[in-house]
């Protein structure tokens, strides 16, 4: 079966998603009327010698596909698939990386946590729900924040690898959907079933997909309007409350249709998708690092209750909320 095969066997069409919801809330979650659908998201070269461990450590770990080890106290969860090399890293606090100059290009999507990553002529501050897309060869270090941080890295097995073409620069990449997807494929790495890898190859792709896409609208200069951007914004400052597209059309100055066309256009989601993806990338974050009861989780995020919640997550991510955060807080996947 080819990747755009395998692809398309794991994506729901959002005609399916948006019926679903009108089932539990009539119009209410409707992309285009109201937002308040759902949602408030290895290679060593990654790793340069901070001399705080003699050396990888095998650690013990569930039975999934990826493995779990410990390599200069940084805590490294990877997994190989058709083409990639699929790593969650999480690095302890205040830790400083020395520069590197990396023998394969990556994606790196800041899960938690913050970073500065430093290149000869330019220093990118990476918090959560930042992504970069490094080339190969683009020697930098990397400095983390007080609270450390968790990362996501996709990786082409080779630098021939047609995949590796999407990163032919230095990138910058602000979220949108590259951190829910990045939210996903980290819990794939966490998975118990048989589809794990089939469906974390499937998110690898989306992935390489936006990306290719963000690089690309980055050189021809067709960024967002400065009234879009403020409405992308506001979905993200808003997370949990009901907003309606007339409501945000308004705060920004355009018609309700223009604002859906546009906000397609550029972000190639429905207003209602993407602020759905923003709270169901919020509420994995928050199972994964929190112990705040499920209902609280789900009134935080803007569902009706914890029954809403559940449905909702279980069909975007495979599993239920309870069932996520165990994986994410099982021994084997804890910081070290």
């Amino acid at each position: 079966m080819n990747r755009s095969v395998r692809l398309a066997v794991l994506l729901r069409s959002p005609d399916e998603d948006d019926a679903d919801d009108r089932e539990r809330h009539g119009n209410d979650d409707d992309d285009e009327d109201d937002l308040d659908c759902e949602l408030h998201v290895t290679k060593s070269s990654e790793r340069a010698p901070n001399n705080r461990s003699p050396g990888p450590v095998q650690t013990s770990m569930e039975p999934v596909f990826a493995t779990v080890a410990e390599e200069d106290g940084v805590s490294v969860t990877s997994a190989e698939v058709n083409g990639f090399t699929l790593s969650e890293l999480r690095f302890p606090q205040s830790y400083v990386q020395a520069p590197f100059e990396p023998e394969l290009p990556y994606l790196a999507v800041v899960l938690e946590g913050a970073l500065v990553k430093s290149f000869p002529r330019r220093a990118l501050d990476l918090g959560c729900a930042s992504a970069v897309a490094i080339p190969l060869g683009a020697t930098h270090g990397a400095r983390f924040g007080s609270e450390g941080a968790r990362i996501l890295i996709v990786r082409p097995r080779s630098a021939s690898d047609p995949v590796a073409g999407c990163f032919d620069r230095i990138a910058e990449l602000r979220g949108r959907e590259l951190t829910w997807l990045a939210w996903r494929l980290a819990g794939e790495l966490r998975a118990e079933d048989t589809a794990a890898p089939l469906a974390a190859e499937g998110f690898a792709l989306e992935l390489l997909a936006a990306t290719t896409r963000e690089t690309r609208a980055q050189r021809t200069h067709a960024r967002p309007p400065a009234w879009l951007r403020s409405a992308e914004e506001l979905l993200r400052a808003r997370l949990a409350d009901r907003i309606g597209l007339a409501e945000l059309a308004e705060t920004v100055g355009v018609h309700p249709a223009y604002l859906a066309r546009a906000f397609r256009a550029h972000y190639g989601l429905s207003v209602g998708e993407y602020g759905r993806r923003l709270r169901l990338a919020w509420a994995a974050a928050e199972l994964a690092r929190g112990e705040a009861p499920l209902a609280e989780v789900a009134a935080n995020a803007g569902f009706a209750d914890q029954s809403h919640f559940t449905r909702v997550f279980r069909r975007h991510v495979g599993i239920t909320p309870a069932r996520y955060r165990a994986q994410a807080r099982s021994r084997a996947f804890q910081d070290r």
